[in-house]
């Protein structure tokens, strides 16, 4: 017993002698410097280099391409924006694609401005409205897919749209009309819409197994399109500002 006691107090005298060699060290206080980020050099060779591509490039996002006679602004359930939106969508569509064409449908997330105000819409306005380089999709969707897809629209709060109107009621789609006529959820409709919609973008995932055509076609340049045949006809962009999507 004598000698297991020895044996623990020399473990115990050897751990607190190893233990003062190693000093602890504590903070006495904090500086930090900041530095100024203009003064930062510019490499002259690059700016040099970039210069003309720059010019060249603020000259065209600031070419006119249309005159907005309203202000155009992105809000739910429905708003004049996204409605212009779909509007050009539905025109290029059947402009190029398929005459048949009865509706179009842009998600309100999807819009990256708040609105653009009346007067002339540049097309610098246009790329910021529509940063991303969605492609435009056309689509057979039958009556009761798309009262399904309505419904989900009702249910996110509405977006915008153009050869549609309808009622929200208990985040449910009534009163829809297509062209103006009662939905017939046994007739077959050809849909615009995007391929971040159709590939289950905003969580409805119908659309994807759909046959579809994927038509390669930028939905910004649709826009633009849109805006430049009314341009070039001498004929003002129309807007329409009556309500299509209303809480009931």
């Amino acid at each position: 017993m004598k000698h297991s006691f020895s044996v623990r107090q020399n473990v115990a005298v050897f751990l607190l002698f190893i233990a003062s060699c190693h000093p602890q060290y504590r903070p006495s206080g904090l500086q930090y410097e900041s530095y100024d980020v203009k003064a930062a050099v510019s490499d002259t060779a690059y700016e040099s280099l970039l210069g003309p591509y720059r010019q060249q490039v603020e000259a065209t996002m600031n070419d006119i391409i249309a005159e907005l006679p309203v202000d155009l602004v992105k809000s739910l359930p429905d708003g004049t924006l996204g409605n212009f939106m779909a509007d050009a969508y539905l025109y290029m569509a059947k402009e190029k694609w398929d005459t048949s064409a009865a509706l179009a449908y842009m998600n309100n997330g999807g819009i990256r401005r708040n609105g653009i105000l009346a007067g002339p819409l540049r097309k610098g306005a246009v790329y910021e409205l529509m940063p991303f380089d969605n492609l435009m999709v056309v689509q057979k969707v039958s009556g009761q897919v798309l009262q399904q897809f309505l419904d989900h629209i009702a249910e996110e709060g509405g977006g915008g749209v153009a050869g549609l109107s309808m009622k929200i009621q208990n985040k449910k789609a009534v009163d829809v009309k297509i062209q103006g006529q009662p939905i017939d959820l046994n007739r077959v409709y050809t849909m615009v819409n995007s391929d971040y919609v159709v590939n289950g973008g905003g969580r409805f995932l119908l659309f994807k197994d759909l046959p579809m055509n994927q038509t390669g076609y930028l939905l910004r340049d649709a826009i633009l399109d849109y805006c430049r045949i009314h341009r070039q006809a001498g004929k003002p962009l129309p807007v329409d500002t009556q309500k299509r999507i209303i809480h009931d």
